[in-house]
């Protein structure tokens, strides 16, 4: 277990080390997908975040 635990310290060290101050990882998404009757698939709108820049995604 000592090596697990190490393991991930060193994981969770190095994520924070790429993304830095501005944590490029930040943000969240929720997507919903819907199968319609005929077969094609619609989404919910969702949202992209990329460091500090951030933008609004939606479906047609």
């Amino acid at each position: 277990m000592y090596a697990v635990g190490r393991l991930g310290s060193y994981m969770s060290r190095g994520v924070y080390t790429v993304s830095g101050p501005f944590h490029p990882f930040g943000g969240a998404a929720d997507i919903i997908i819907v199968e319609q009757p005929d077969g094609t698939c619609k989404t919910s709108p969702w949202y992209v975040r990329f460091g500090k820049f951030q933008g609004v995604l939606k479906t047609r």
